[in-house]
C-alpha cells in the first residue's frame, strides 16, 4: 500500500480508530506512521510532542497523555518552557524564516526611506518658526507622506507574518515547507488578509493615539500644578504608556494566524485572537521586548559600532545601512513565530480536551 492509499484510509477512519494505531506504532510500516501523524496533525490531535495513547478494549488499560494541555495554565514556568520552544523552532529553520521575513524587512526600510525623504523635500520649502504653522496644506501632506510610508510597511509585515504561519502549521505537520509554498498558501487568501491588515493597522493607530493623549494629558496635569517636569514625566511615562498600549494591541495578533490557518472571517478571527490570547499577557509581553527592544538594538548596532571604531575610518552610510537592515532581519522573526505557534498550541487544546474525553468514556 503506497503513502497516497494510506492517507486516504486514515482520512475514512475515525478519531478514536487513529488513536488505537498511535499506541501500537511498532505494528506500522515507516510509511504507514508518517500517514498517520499527518492525518493525526490535520485533525489537531497531535501537538508538539507525539500523543501518548494507550487504549483498552476489553482488559487492556487506557491512558492519554496531551503535552499541549500545559499551555492552558499560566506563569513563568510556562511561559519559559514556550519562548524556549520559540527560540528553538526558529534555530531549526533560521534560513527558512528569514526569507520570509526578509521582503518586508526590506520593503519596509524603502518605504520608510522614501516617506522621510518626501517629507524632507516639503518641509525645505517650509519656513522656520511659529510662520510653520500657516502651511496647513503641506502640513497634512508631510504626515500623509509618513502614514502611507508606515502602511506600505505594516502591510509587508502582515504578508510575511502570514506566510510564518503557514510554515509553522507545514512545520508542526512534519512538513519541510519552502517559502513560495508558504507565500502561495497566503495569495490563496490574500484580499481577507489585506481587509484584515488594514483594520489592524486603524486599530493600532487608535491605540497608540489614545495612549499619546493620555501621556499628554498626565503632563499638563503637572504642568498645571507647576510641578517640574522631569525625565520621568516627559519621556518614561509617555513610553510606559506606549508599551502598555502595544501589549493590549497585541492581544489581536493571532488574527492572522487564525485567518490564514483556519479560513476564519475577518471579525471572527479578531474574536478567535481574543479569545486564544486570554491570561497569556507575560508570554506576549517577552515576544514584544523580543521584537522592538531587540530589534531596535539589532538595527542600531552597525552605526554605534561606525561611531565607536575610529574616526579616521569612514563607512559608507550604504553599507551600514544594509548591515542594519541584516540585523534586523535576522532578529524579527521571533516575534511572528511565537504568535504563529502560541496560536497552534492554544488551537489544539479544545481537540486535546475532546481526546481526553473520549479517553474517559472508553475507560
Amino acid at each position: 500500500m503506497d503513502i497516497h492509499d494510506l492517507v486516504q484510509a486514515y482520512q475514512s477512519k475515525t478519531d478514536e480508530e487513529l488513536l488505537q494505531l498511535a499506541a501500537d506504532p511498532e505494528q506500522l510500516t515507516p510509511e504507514a506512521e508518517r500517514a498517520l501523524t499527518g492525518e493525526l496533525a490535520r485533525r489537531r490531535i497531535d501537538d508538539a510532542e507525539p500523543l501518548k495513547v494507550e487504549t483498552e478494549i476489553g482488559s487492556e488499560w487506557i491512558r492519554q497523555t496531551v503535552t499541549g494541555r500545559t499551555l492552558s495554565q499560566s506563569g513563568p514556568h510556562a511561559t519559559g518552557d514556550f519562548i524556549a520552544e520559540v527560540l528553538r523552532v526558529y534555530h531549526g529553520r533560521m534560513w527558512l524564516f528569514v526569507s520570509l521575513i526578509a521582503p518586508a524587512v526590506v520593503l519596509s526600510y524603502v518605504a520608510i526611506l522614501v516617506g522621510r525623504s518626501e517629507v524632507r523635500e516639503i518641509a525645505r520649502h517650509l519656513p522656520r518658526g511659529l510662520e510653520f504653522r500657516s502651511y496647513e496644506t503641506e502640513i497634512i501632506e508631510m504626515w500623509l507622506a509618513n502614514l502611507a510610508a508606515y502602511l506600505a510597511s505594516w502591510m509587508a509585515f502582515c504578508l510575511s507574518f502570514g506566510a510564518i504561519c503557514s510554515a509553522m502549521r507545514r512545520l508542526d505537520e512534519g512538513d519541510v515547507p519552502s517559502p513560495w509554498a508558504c507565500f502561495g498558501d497566503v495569495r490563496e487568501r490574500l484580499n481577507p488578509l489585506l481587509r484584515l491588515s488594514l483594520l489592524l493597522f486603524l486599530v493600532f493607530l487608535v491605540v497608540v493615539a489614545a495612549a499619546m493623549l493620555v501621556s499628554a494629558g498626565f503632563v499638563w496635569a503637572i504642568h498645571l500644578r507647576q510641578a517640574h517636569l522631569g525625565f520621568f514625566a516627559i519621556a518614561v511615562v509617555p513610553f510606559v504608556l506606549v508599551c502598555l498600549a502595544l501589549l493590549a494591541f497585541s492581544r489581536f495578533a493571532l488574527a492572522i494566524p487564525a485567518l490564514i490557518l483556519d479560513n476564519c472571517r475577518v471579525g471572527q478571527a479578531i474574536f478567535r485572537s481574543d479569545e486564544s490570547t486570554e491570561g497569556k499577557w507575560l508570554t506576549l509581553a517577552i515576544l514584544l521586548a523580543k521584537s522592538l527592544i531587540g530589534g531596535y538594538i539589532a538595527g542600531m548596532f552597525p552605526f554605534w559600532l561606525a561611531s565607536w571604531i575610529s574616526a579616521d575610518v569612514r563607512f559608507s552610510p550604504w553599507i551600514l545601512r544594509t548591515a542594519s537592515v541584516a540585523a534586523v532581519t535576522v532578529f524579527e522573526p521571533v516575534m511572528f513565530i511565537g504568535f504563529a505557534l502560541l496560536y497552534i498550541r492554544m488551537s489544539a487544546l479544545p481537540a486535546a480536551a475532546s481526546i481526553e474525553e473520549t479517553a474517559r468514556q472508553l475507560a
